[in-house]
């Protein structure tokens, strides 16, 4: 079992270094297996993440009141999907909030209708805390609720993980971008050189 382990291990590194050298990733390569969830949409609707089986997703963990990097994050989001032109309809982006008790599906559904007007290419998922603590876990995205004693009527913010994840049509998370890599631009080629390596 170890030799098979070490055999495996190895074959994988071998296997990232070649697509390296193929392609210089912009985005952070990642070799993970996201395990089915299912929470709910925008519509009030239950989906579960093998809804979008066939699908390459961007996935992004944020918050209807984040003041500045959310906004960001999905305007890079939005401008990467417009430069993924032909192959846009293979890409489907899965905002999860990380503020369940206040972004109820009504609320989604209005800050994803900036992003995405027709509706096609994005989807706000919400849940119970438990939930999405779970969710989150999976994917190593943090996140942590931070009180604002000066302004009672927000109440508070959320510190939380700005990165957005590539999971294959497979569920196989591929590619993580960080914070410093927002050009839609590069984002848009790996995510085409992806799609091409793992097939349409």
């Amino acid at each position: 079992m170890g030799r098979f382990y070490k055999l495996w291990s190895f074959l994988l590194v071998v296997l990232i270094t070649a697509v390296s050298y193929a392609h210089q990733f912009y985005g952070y390569p990642y070799i993970q297996k996201i395990n089915n969830f299912t929470l709910t949409d925008q519509n009030g609707k239950r989906v579960s993440l093998s809804d979008f089986r066939g699908k390459y997703l961007l996935v992004f963990f944020g918050y209807t009141y984040c003041p500045d990097v959310c906004p960001t994050s999905m305007l890079r989001i939005k401008e990467t999907l417009e430069k993924l032109e032909k192959y846009k309809d293979k890409v489907h982006v899965l905002f999860i909030s990380v503020d369940p008790e206040r972004d109820t599906p009504e609320l989604l559904k209005k800050f994803i209708s900036f992003y995405d007007p027709d509706g096609k290419h994005i989807t706000g998922l919400t849940g119970s805390p438990e939930e999405i603590k779970k969710i989150a876990k999976m994917f190593r995205a943090y996140y942590e609720k931070v009180p604002l004693k000066n302004n009672p009527e927000v109440g508070y913010l959320i510190d939380h993980t700005a990165f957005i994840y590539l999971i294959d049509k497979n569920g196989i998370m591929r590619l993580i971008f960080r914070p410093a890599n927002d050009d839609p631009e590069k984002i848009a080629q790996d995510i085409i050189y992806v799609i091409k390596y793992f097939g349409e």
